[in-house]
């Protein structure tokens, strides 16, 4: 039998998360309650467990509610990657065919997981591979000079130039650092032609999730010109968001993401998470390659399976996306700023 559970109230799904060695970041209650109050996202935990059983093979959602994009299930909105915390293939299809046969039932355009390893994506009758991506990790256990070797002789070049100016690294997570981040965040989204997430989620961000997220920042005569969003869950570090002043930065990202690694080390961290990339960005590939990492894939699973006549995603037309990074950079901070408040909550 499949039940349900709140993982913001039952102590059981934090025990699951701190002891299970699949779980990362994105699975813990902080996450779940920074995506409750930015975006109304409702955490949801579908599990075999009984009422009064240790909790095992289960997997987190969030309900989304949208006018403008409907319902449906998610696993989970804004994370690159989450995966059941499932003991066993049989338990998986358990759960996630009943978990379809609920979603059918309430209305629920559709129901989407995000598994990391391959036998969390190994899907089941009614679910089905919908989309391929890329993750990149750099493994961090071995010592800072093989580090530095194994990244690529450019960013060498700019780490270098970057040291020889008057740079300081400074981390925090209080409300001037996350002012800070947010200002250079908003100009490297609007440079890309994309709105920015809103203030309010990396607020929610530092308070849910405490002493495990910083915000690393790189200054030029005390003025902020790079920014790292960074999440240390366990041995773990996700580079989760960056930005920049395009204007001011000449090679201070390369150097603060250099710090970061070195910082990471200090503080115990095997692994560097440097998050998802699209197949078909093979700018942003190359650039997570430059540092080390290496790509494994990641296989979101949906039900429905997109079909022809249930294509679920509008084809991407090239002249829009380039018409958005012609029209955003030209928005004022505020237009833009409001765009993504109202934005991100439809589109998880």
């Amino acid at each position: 039998m499949i039940r349900t559970l709140d993982p913001l109230r039952d102590p059981r799904w934090r025990e699951l998360v701190q002891r299970d060695p699949r779980a990362s970041a994105f699975h813990t209650p902080g996450w779940l309650e920074a995506l409750r109050r930015t975006y109304g996202f409702v955490p949801v935990v579908y599990t075999t467990a009984g009422p009064r059983d240790e909790l095992r093979s289960a997997i987190p959602f969030c309900r989304v509610t949208s006018w403008l994009t409907g319902r449906r299930l998610v696993s989970l909105p804004f994370s690159d990657h989450c995966e059941p915390l499932v003991d066993d293939p049989a338990a998986l299809v358990e759960i996630l065919d009943q978990v379809a046969g609920e979603a059918q039932r309430n209305g629920c355009r559709y129901i989407q997981v995000r598994p990391r390893s391959e036998v969390g994506a190994a899907g089941t009758a009614m679910f089905q591979r919908e989309e391929m991506n890329y993750l990149y990790a750099l493994d961090l256990r071995p010592d800072l000079d093989s580090l530095w070797r194994g990244i690529n002789r450019n960013n060498h070049r700019g780490i270098r130039r970057a040291e020889l100016g008057a740079w300081r690294h400074i981390v925090g997570h209080d409300a001037r650092f996350v002012r800070a981040y947010f200002a250079l965040h908003v100009m490297t989204r609007s440079m890309l032609g994309v709105p920015p997430q809103p203030l309010a989620w990396f607020q929610n961000l530092v308070q849910c999730l405490g002493d495990l997220i910083e915000i690393q920042l790189l200054l030029k005569d005390d003025t902020p010109v790079a920014g790292l969003v960074t999440i240390l869950f366990r041995d773990e570090l996700v580079w989760k968001y960056s930005g920049s002043d395009r204007v001011r930065n000449r090679d201070g990202m390369k150097l603060l993401m250099w710090k970061s690694v070195q910082r990471a080390k200090e503080q115990g961290a095997t692994s560097l998470d440097l998050g998802r990339c699209e197949s078909a960005h093979v700018g942003l590939a190359e650039f997570k390659e430059a540092w080390g990492a290496r790509r494994a894939t990641l296989n979101y699973l949906r039900y429905p399976a997109l079909t022809a006549d249930r294509p679920g995603r509008r084809p991407r037309v090239p002249w829009v996306a380039e018409a958005a990074k012609s029209v955003v950079p030209r928005l004022p901070t505020s237009l833009l700023t409001m765009a993504g408040r109202l934005a991100y909550r439809h589109v998880a």
